[in-house]
């Protein structure tokens, strides 16, 4: 009674008011607390009442506390440092509210009353033994008498485990054990629940994180498309064979081949492992002595380098513009024309264009076979403009009396099915058509009893008689100056046969490096003969 005097003296004193806010009383109940609300420095602090209304969590409360009764009302309340950061939570304005759930777990009992030293045992032991020993000796005593009276007197004896020296376990200490068994059962409960809260917030934030990777994802997959999309609409947009040779008109138009197939089999003709080992030439060297070095690492594809010529040749592009289409410098694409040219003047050389006698009747049309049957080849001759040569020899050599002007004649030969079967060298525009015939080499070609059907200006008929050729030529005007009616009917019908040579010759300008003073360009006969042959 002397120690419960002073503790309610001091738990009311801790329950005292100590401030007034809005008309309204707050009880301050925790331990060596001294926050007031109207202090300036409590001025960021909350203050949270009681959960009067829920008695579990109340008593909970009570024992974090280690308040065991204090007088609770409407009016005690926490400051919120006795609270932890993850049991608030803040509204928009500011505000922080107390979770549900949560208790108070930060106090200082400092000025706890300190438990009351508890006096020495042995000397209240020593003293309730005695008596007991007394009262025990007067019943023995009396041993004598009665033993149902001593038995009587014995029971009313009130003998303890401390008058002999043992100490009974006192109440409060099995209280205690009992009281901290259940914090800790509070206490893992509240991790547990703590950890479950983790894990769905760690859950929450893997679906989230998943979510924002799959859409990165998609965002990944459509860059990729669109890149590919893109890439696809440049390699389209580029100027090169892959683009073209599904399309035959264009194909044509820019190489004079029909289709792919006839490009693909031109291009195997010349070989592609020896293309494809081509050393560049700087200039076109007719001095063997001089040493080509070797052009830069290749850029393009043997395909590419080969379309690259033909639109030279077929279509007239200027080196810039070929330089600007295939993505390469302008003196590379001169030192490929070059190297081409050389290569196909030689490989195309190899190849004997002149067919058999029974190739040729398999395919002559019925206008020869009614008419003319033992044609076998149609001869004409063709020029081509050059520039006026600076040495005075050369003009001499290449002026031209019929086209008054510097040209490179050659011989052209078709087969009646308007195939070309021999082209010549170039030689000078003052050379005639027999002497073109005679150095060029046609006359080898001839078997006796083939027939060659030419213009007058051809007067082969005795050279190659010797070798049993036949020249249909037309008929030449008598001293009369008029044709007879056979005569006439003649030169209709070889006019009207040979005119394919002439047909033939004339495709030469389809490709447009030779037409519009393009030839000024052609340094020799290589670039001639390379059309020819393509043609």
């Amino acid at each position: 009674m002397d120690c419960f005097l002073p503790l309610c003296l001091r738990s009311w004193y801790f329950i005292w008011p100590d401030s007034v806010v809005k008309g309204m009383v707050r009880h301050r109940v925790a331990y060596g607390c001294v926050n007031r609300s109207n202090k300036p420095a409590c001025s960021k602090l909350s203050w949270h009442s009681l959960p009067i209304n829920n008695a579990k969590l109340l008593r909970t409360w009570l024992r974090k506390m280690k308040r065991k009764d204090p007088p609770v009302s409407k009016h005690s309340y926490l400051c919120s440092e006795h609270f932890s950061e993850d049991c608030f939570m803040r509204c928009v304005g500011g505000k922080r509210y107390l979770k549900s759930g949560f208790v108070p777990t930060r106090f200082s009992f400092s000025l706890a009353e300190k438990p009351k030293r508890k006096a020495p045992i042995y000397h209240s032991a020593a003293r309730e033994t005695t008596k007991s020993r007394v009262k025990f000796d007067k019943v023995k005593l009396n041993s004598q008498s009665n033993p149902l009276d001593n038995l009587a007197k014995l029971e009313s004896v009130n003998i303890s485990c401390e008058d002999y020296g043992f100490r009974s376990l006192p109440t409060d200490k099995a209280e205690a054990v009992k009281s901290k068994e259940e914090l800790l059962m509070e206490q893992l409960k509240e991790k547990e629940e703590e950890v479950k809260r983790l894990n769905e917030r760690l859950e929450v934030q893997r679906k989230e994180l998943e979510e924002e990777l799959t859409e990165k994802m998609k965002q990944l997959e459509l860059e990729r498309e669109l890149r590919k999309e893109l890439e696809s609409m440049f390699q389209r947009s580029l100027f090169n064979i892959d683009n073209i040779k599904s399309n035959s008109k264009l194909l044509r138009f820019y190489t004079g081949f029909p289709n792919y197939e006839v490009f693909g089999i031109a291009l195997s003709f010349l070989g592609r492992d020896a293309a494809s080992k081509l050393v560049y030439s700087n200039t076109e060297q007719n001095d063997a002595q001089k040493r080509e070095k070797a052009g830069p690492k290749r850029t393009l594809s043997v395909e590419e380098e080969f379309f690259l010529v033909l639109c030279r040749y077929k279509v007239g592009l200027l080196e810039e513009d070929l330089a600007a289409r295939f993505r390469i410098s302008q003196g590379l694409v001169s030192r490929i024309i070059v190297t081409w040219t050389k290569f196909m003047y030689y490989r195309f050389k190899e190849l004997d264009i002149f067919p058999d006698r029974q190739i040729i009747e398999l395919h002559k049309p019925e206008c020869f076979k009614n008419k003319y049957e033992g044609t076998t080849v149609i001869i004409d001759a063709t020029e081509i403009y050059i520039e006026k040569p600076s040495n005075p020899e050369a003009q001499q050599l290449t002026f031209s009396t019929y086209k008054n002007t510097n040209t490179l004649k050659a011989l052209v030969g078709i087969t009646p099915s308007g195939s070309v079967c021999f082209i010549s060298d170039l030689y000078g525009g003052c050379i005639s058509d027999k002497e073109i015939t005679s150095k060029s080499g046609f006359i080898d070609k001839l078997q006796r009893g083939d027939e060659v059907m030419a213009d007058r200006g051809f007067n082969i008929q005795e050279m190659l008689a010797s070798k049993g050729v036949k020249v249909n030529v037309p008929p030449f005007m008598n001293q009369s100056g008029q044709f007879t009616e056979q005569e006439m009917l003649a030169t209709r019908r070889i006019a009207t046969l040979r005119i394919h040579v002439e047909r033939a010759i004339e495709c030469i300008p389809y490709f447009r490096l030779y037409s519009n003073n393009s030839m000024q360009e052609w340094s020799n006969r290589h670039d001639f003969l390379c059309v020819c042959n393509a043609h």
